[in-house]
């Protein structure tokens, strides 16, 4: 099922007529153009008006594609979602313990908050009620399919971890818990290694894999096995880099 959806997604493209390829591609690029005045000016100063002085088409062009700058964010947490979930697929097909294989989802998802640090912070943009009241009922419908998508990955991975006893879940623990706090301290680990590298917390903290160490204090406190004492888990990490996400490792090599 989860396959099946990534090929579907991946085969999107293929539907589509000559004139709706060439709107997919106008409203790429615009959204290209929204991130870059976010990465400038911050979210809150994202709109309309800067969007069309920044690209070649009219405001109501615009408009065509994106109905308010609410409409624009949801836009930009679907591209967000897209790219990440064929990160998941090649996670779970990663070769490993059910614990490695987790690990390779968070290589993958820390490489694409460096990578695309503006688009990793639209899973909490999107979701404020401005977005969810102002965008198109269509592409609301649209990003609460693939974040469903993405929670079954990670139902997925905690499936593959109780059924090879690598973890067993404690009395009033849930798989939906698990999944979320695994997404808690992904989301808030790489946004303060990202966006807060001037605090004393963050900066003191820098020459170590902070995301994996926290990582490996929570699956610890599961009792998710082998536990790190255990295991050296930073060779999976590097083994992910290598293995699943050689690419994106080059993309950021170029970036600096």
């Amino acid at each position: 099922m989860l396959e099946q959806a990534v090929i579907n997604l991946s085969s999107d493209d293929t539907t589509l007529s000559r004139k709706q390829v060439a709107m997919r591609e106008r409203e790429n690029e615009l959204l290209d153009i929204a991130c870059g005045i976010v990465a400038r000016e911050g979210f809150a100063q994202l709109n309309m008006d800067k969007v069309a002085a920044a690209s070649p088409y009219s405001k109501g062009t615009i408009y065509n594609h994106f109905n308010s700058k609410e409409d624009l964010f949801a836009a930009l947490a679907i591209q967000a979602l897209g790219k990440k979930i064929p990160l998941f697929k090649r996670a779970l097909d990663f070769e490993g313990t059910s614990r490695e294989k987790l690990i390779a989802m968070h290589t993958g998802m820390h490489l694409f908050s460096k990578l695309s640090p503006i688009l990793a912070m639209c899973a909490l943009v999107s979701r404020t009620p401005a977005v969810t009241e102002k965008s198109a009922p269509e592409r609301l419908e649209k990003l609460n399919a693939l974040e469903e998508l993405v929670v079954s990955f990670g139902d997925k991975f905690i499936e593959l971890g109780q059924s090879s006893g690598d973890l067993t879940l404690a009395p009033g623990i849930t798989s939906d818990s698990i999944v979320f706090a695994n997404w808690a301290m992904a989301f808030g680990t790489s946004s303060l290694v990202n966006n807060a590298t001037q605090s004393s917390c963050v900066s003191r903290q820098l020459s170590t894999n902070i995301v994996l160490q926290n990582l490996n204090f929570l699956l610890d406190g599961m009792h998710w096995a082998p536990l790190s004492c255990d295991f050296d888990y930073q060779k999976t990490w590097e083994r992910a880099e290598k293995d699943l996400f050689g690419k994106e490792i080059a993309l950021l090599e170029n970036q600096s």
